[in-house]
């Protein structure tokens, strides 16, 4: 497969898997299935764990969805998610909000390969909810979630899917993970508001308390700026909206936080 690899960002960390991409199997999805720790693996993509020169990185596979979108690619990368979401992501570590930093992205065949720093040692908050809801460590992370998306926010840019598996705890600071539809927002805007009511949704569903979801409030207003009453007012219409979808989609779970 390498003959058919094309480095479009990170050149010097994308050497080595250029290498590894040389080894079969050609396809590049069922290449991702033999030498990555599977995590996903769907219609449009796949996701994995690598081992490298003794680090570990997240590879994330977009796969073309027709021949009109491979053309565009080769014309034009900068407009691919993967390519959009690397430039995003190093803008972000610049501004020091807390998401694993970029390392590379390849054009290969069937796709782009987006490869990222890997967050070891971590688990996503929805999962860290299920395990330890009752954990004295539970204001820890939802403060250092609070804090995490402040930092994005005050950045000027929204997370665009700001849902509890998106968000990763190490056990001493919270991440921002999958950047596919974080951009550019308006400070207060809209967008940054979509980003609290989905996290807020997330909260309502798994019964998280008012005590501790006010911990993850706090915490954001502490970065971010604002009034509570400002920043709720601006939330509500959002969160209403968001609930309509998920009681028609599953019906009513958990219990409202406003």
């Amino acid at each position: 497969m390498v003959d058919h690899v094309r480095i479009i960002r990170g050149e010097h960390s994308a050497t080595a898997l250029r290498d590894l991409l040389a080894t079969p199997p050609v396809d590049a999805a069922a290449w991702m299935e033999q030498h990555t720790r599977l995590l996903k693996s769907d219609t449009h993509c796949r996701v994995g764990l690598l081992s490298l020169q003794q680090q570990e990185f997240y590879l994330k596979l977009y796969l073309l969805k027709s021949a009109p979108q491979g053309l565009l690619l080769r014309l034009g990368p900068r407009l691919d998610r993967a390519v959009r979401s690397f430039e995003v992501a190093a803008k972000l570590v610049k501004s020091a909000v807390p998401v694993p930093a970029p390392k590379a992205c390849l054009q290969v065949p069937g796709g782009m390969l987006l490869v990222a720093e890997a967050i070891t040692g971590s688990d996503n908050l929805h999962d860290v909810w299920r395990q330890q809801s009752a954990d004295e460590s539970a204001d820890r992370w939802l403060r250092g979630a609070g804090e995490a998306i402040a930092r994005l926010h005050l950045a000027g840019y929204a997370h665009g899917d700001c849902k509890w598996h998106n968000l990763l705890w190490t056990g001493e600071r919270v991440y921002l993970v999958d950047l596919d539809g974080a951009g550019k927002a308006a400070r207060g805007g809209a967008g940054q508001a979509r980003d609290l009511a989905r996290f807020t949704l997330n909260a309502e569903e798994l019964t998280v308390s008012h005590a501790l979801y006010e911990q993850f409030l706090q915490a954001y207003l502490q970065l971010a700026g604002g009034s509570r009453e400002a920043v709720v007012n601006r939330m509500l219409p959002i969160l209403r909206k968001l609930r309509d979808r998920h009681l028609a989609k599953y019906g009513e779970r958990g219990q409202r936080l406003f």
